[in-house]
């Protein structure tokens, strides 16, 4: 239980957590999803396992293609990211 409160310590821009009797709530602030782990699931899995619980499915790296490369686009400043949205989008069929 020290350790995960530990790690959630840690990372205080992305996790905060309320201890209860008998669990532990944690939320992810960065993706919005917040799980309950009774104090056995905690004595049961690693910081991974129960990491992955927290994000949900939702840690997913969005790739664009520009001008024959490819890029991860999170660490884009807000006006490229505008740019990627005007872009003009097609559908490419093979003939």
């Amino acid at each position: 239980m020290q350790a995960l409160r530990e790690k959630l310590l840690a990372e205080p821009n992305v996790y905060e957590f309320l201890e209860e009797a008998a669990a532990m709530v944690i939320t992810n602030k960065k993706h919005g999803v917040t799980v309950r782990a009774t104090h056995q699931a905690i004595a049961e899995n690693d910081w991974e396992t129960i990491k992955a619980q927290t994000v949900g499915g939702r840690d997913v790296l969005h790739i664009t293609r520009v001008t024959g490369y490819f890029t991860i686009v999170e660490g884009w400043n807000k006006g490229k990211l505008g740019e990627l949205h005007d872009r003009f989008h097609s559908n490419i069929t093979e003939g």
